[in-house]
């Protein structure tokens, strides 16, 4: 019967492990997407400060710059989402990990 207890055990370490090393890796992929994200977003609000600031010395630009602007916002909303669902992922997982603990 030890053996039996000795193999579950094993193996539901061995599942534990195997989510930690999962967990682990979508942590490292939302760090990095994380950091793509910061410096997608740090360049499309910077790309929109230069056109008010174009459109403030240059009035009859205005239009074409208001409309420049206006397709960045769809960049940010789109980058953000994907790294809210990167994030949403890795706290699944870290749930699904909480809620079935390996056996000590």
């Amino acid at each position: 019967m030890d053996t039996t207890t000795t193999a579950f055990e094993s193996d539901l370490m061995k599942h534990a492990d195997g989510q930690m090393e999962q967990l682990h890796r979508q942590l490292e992929a939302l760090h990095q997407n994380l950091r793509t994200v910061r410096h997608g977003i740090n360049n499309n609000v910077a790309v929109i400060m230069a056109m008010a600031e174009l459109s403030q010395r240059n009035p009859a630009q205005c239009a074409k710059l208001a409309q420049l602007c206006l397709e960045k916002a769809p960049q940010i909303s789109a980058a953000i989402g994907g790294f809210s669902e990167l994030l949403d992922g890795a706290l699944r997982l870290q749930g699904e990990f909480e809620n079935h603990p390996p056996a000590a």
